[in-house]
């Protein structure tokens, strides 16, 4: 009798197929299945909407059926050299991503198997790394993040690159050797451009955005980056600083202070510059990425109370 895969937690395995794969939600080979129960009452499930055939010999509850690990679990039955990648990929690496309606799998060169309507294949040579995030057979993240830029629509790239770096899917240095490694990359002088911005010294993601996009017009010229300053009682290096005005803008994301020590440091911090005179303002990254034109306001109303104090300007 064929064995069932062993996957973590199965429940219900006794009980009747449809309350099997409703209480698991994986996708199963018809050969699993047929290995626990009869053929008869694997088209009972599906002729009575308990089940569902996800892809050509592979099965799942209808009610998990487009869960991302279900479609994913069912790529790598259908299809087991090949991988997924994209933003199904990134996905399973990083939830916070959202799960694409498309999944995209990574084929060698010369294999067309027939896709649903749901499914790209995109060809290619052999994959030789690559990794299981949740169980399932991916590309390596940066092969995940650039399949998925590429195949992005070219208004909405430049956002999905910063949400996944800023999931830390993968570091600029990793998506870069794999810029390096292809051949053709739609879109790349664009990528290339925004991979410099990181070269050039940034520290995350939250900095590039700020200083490219947000804040790049000319009303924030005189706004210095990643300037250290000796206070009284310590040294800080703030994100901006308005060294005339004295006004300090420090980029906050949760990631970075997400524990109770973190947040005391930065208060801390946050009152010796405000002991040493400096006005300072937070911006997070749902912020600049919810509502830029807020932080750019928000940020020329204090610059100009400040220019409207005596001897401000």
């Amino acid at each position: 009798m064929p064995c069932m895969r062993p996957i973590p937690g199965l429940r219900a395995v006794g009980r009747p197929l449809p309350e099997f794969l409703a209480a698991n939600p994986h996708a199963f080979s018809r050969a699993e299945l047929l290995g626990h129960w009869t053929r008869r009452a694997l088209e009972n499930a599906v002729r009575g909407g308990g089940a569902r055939r996800v892809l050509p010999g592979v099965y799942a509850a209808s009610v998990h059926s487009q869960a991302p690990i279900v479609r994913g679990e069912a790529l790598n039955l259908w299809h087991p050299a090949g991988r997924v990648t994209g933003a199904l990929a990134l996905h399973l690496y990083a939830d916070r991503l959202p799960a694409p309606a498309t999944a995209d799998l990574r084929v060698t060169n010369g294999t067309r198997p027939r896709a649903p309507a749901w499914l790209r294949c995109l060809q290619g040579e052999r994959i030789r790394v690559s990794s299981a995030p949740s169980g399932v057979e991916c590309t390596v993240p940066e092969r995940a993040l650039l399949d998925a830029w590429t195949l992005c629509d070219p208004d909405a790239r430049r956002n999905l690159l910063w949400e996944a770096m800023w999931a830390r899917v993968c570091t600029w240095r990793q998506l870069r050797r794999e810029l390096d490694r292809t051949l053709r990359v739609a879109g790349r002088r664009d990528l290339e451009r925004v991979l410099g911005w990181f070269a050039d010294g940034a520290t995350t993601p939250l900095e590039v955005r700020a200083r490219h996009e947000t804040f790049a017009d000319a009303r924030f010229r005189d706004f210095e980056w990643q300037v250290a300053l000796a206070l009284p009682s310590r040294r800080a290096t703030v994100d901006m600083l308005h060294r005339r005005l004295g006004v300090v803008v420090e980029l906050d994301g949760d990631r970075y202070h997400s524990t109770r020590s973190a947040r005391d440091a930065d208060r801390e911090r946050q009152t010796d510059l405000a002991a040493a005179g400096y006005a300072v303002v937070r911006f997070g990254w749902t912020d600049l990425t919810k509502r830029p034109e807020w932080c750019r306001e928000r940020l020329l109303a204090v610059v100009a109370r400040r220019l409207a104090r005596p001897g401000g300007t």
